[in-house]
C-alpha cells in the first residue's frame, strides 16, 4: 500500500506544529510573526508535497524551511540600509551644521533593532559587553557579535557617505 503525499504530510509534519512554533518564537521575539511563519512554512511544505516522500529527514527539512521563513520575515522587518536620508543630511547641510555625531546617531538608526541596542548601551551609556548581555538577555556571545556585526555596518556606511 502506497502512502499519500498528504499522509506523510498529515503524518511527519502537522505534530512538528509546536516545536516550529517554539523555535519561531525565538527567532523572531514576536508571537504573531512566529504563528505566520510556522503558517507560511507550513503552506510551503504543503505546496512541495509532491517531494515529501524523498525526505530523509522530515523534522530537519521543516526546520529548515522555518529558518528561512524567518529570515524573509527579519528582512521584511529590517529592509535593506537606506542611506538616502543620511546621505541627504550630509550633502545639504554644511560641515558646521552637521556634526558627525548627528551623522553617526542617524546610520545608527538604520541598524537592526538589536545592533542598535547594543551599540547605544556600550557607546552611549559605557556598558561593557557583560553589562548589556544581562539587561538584554542576550547571551555574551551574541552581545560580541552584535556589537562586531554593528560597528562594521556603521563604519561601511560611514566610509560611503564620506567618499561620495
Amino acid at each position: 500500500m502506497k502512502v499519500s503525499d498528504e499522509d506523510i504530510f498529515t503524518t511527519l509534519y502537522v505534530p512538528q506544529y509546536k516545536r516550529l512554533f517554539s523555535v519561531a518564537a525565538a527567532i523572531l521575539g514576536n508571537r504573531d510573526e512566529a504563528a505566520d511563519a510556522v503558517q507560511d512554512t507550513m503552506v510551503r511544505i504543503w505546496n512541495n508535497r509532491a517531494t515529501l516522500p524523498s525526505i530523509k529527514s522530515p523534522e530537519a527539512y521543516a526546520l529548515t524551511a522555518l529558518r528561512s521563513t524567518a529570515i524573509d520575515i527579519i528582512r521584511r522587518r529590517h529592509p535593506a540600509v537606506e542611506i538616502e536620508s543620511v546621505r541627504d543630511l550630509a550633502e545639504h547641510d554644511t560641515p558646521r551644521d552637521v556634526d558627525t555625531s548627528e551623522i553617526l546617531s542617524r546610520i545608527i538608526d538604520t541598524l537592526p533593532s538589536a545592533q542598535q541596542e547594543v551599540i547605544r548601551l556600550n557607546a552611549f551609556d559605557d556598558r561593557s559587553p557583560a553589562e548589556i548581555a544581562q539587561l538584554t538577555g542576550h547571551s555574551p556571545e551574541n552581545v560580541r557579535q552584535l556589537l562586531s556585526r554593528g560597528r562594521r555596518k556603521i563604519k561601511e556606511l560611514y566610509l560611503k557617505l564620506t567618499q561620495q
